[in-house]
């Protein structure tokens, strides 16, 4: 019988503890894509069949009725037709990022700029109180732009942190395989 409570005991503190470290406390990295209107005005390599994407991931979703924010996104890649420019490039010089939301947390307002040093850029912005633009350049004279066309932003699917999870399976593990072993020594 002693046997049988000190199983009942190692499940309950196994309980206790997903209880006390649950996987869905931790941050879900989410990310939000953005779909521009085809420019309107176009210069060099730019085409009138070319608009701004973009691809901003951060640490967690955004909270609802937000006013303007800036906000630090954990990686981030826009595109405007001739150029990416990445969290990873190499030459990144200025990134802002900006945003407000509703009741449900939607992206309604916004304020986006990557600038390289050597004048690449990549801009979308909608801001409710200016005209709405979209931008790329590769340099002060080629240029793509979309004026007073907002695009489009839709939500990714939020993946848990599976790091949080197999932490609490292997602790959960690693108790069962411990209950196990006195189990065995308490019947032989």
């Amino acid at each position: 019988m002693k046997t049988l409570s000190k199983i009942l005991l190692a499940l309950t503190a196994v309980a206790a503890l997903s209880i006390a470290y649950p996987a869905s406390v931790q941050a879900v990295p989410t990310t939000y894509h953005y779909t521009g209107h085809h420019f309107t005005e176009a210069d060099g390599p730019y085409t009138t069949s070319m608009f701004v994407t973009a691809m901003v991931t951060l640490a967690g979703p955004l909270g609802a009725n937000m006013p303007l924010t800036e906000v630090t996104p954990t990686a981030f890649t826009l595109f405007d037709g001739v150029q990416t420019i990445s969290n990873t490039t190499p030459d990144l010089a200025t990134q802002v990022f900006r945003f407000a939301t509703n009741a449900c947390g939607e992206i309604t307002f916004w304020e986006i700029g990557v600038y390289t040093f050597l004048v690449h850029y990549i801009g979308t912005i909608h801001d409710g109180v200016v005209h709405s633009v979209d931008a790329g350049g590769t340099g002060r004279a080629f240029a793509g732009r979309s004026i007073d066309t907002p695009g489009v932003w839709s939500q990714g699917i939020a993946t848990p942190d599976a790091g949080s999870t197999l932490s609490l399976m292997t602790l959960t593990l690693i108790a069962f395989g411990l209950v196990a072993r006195r189990f065995q020594r308490a019947a032989g």
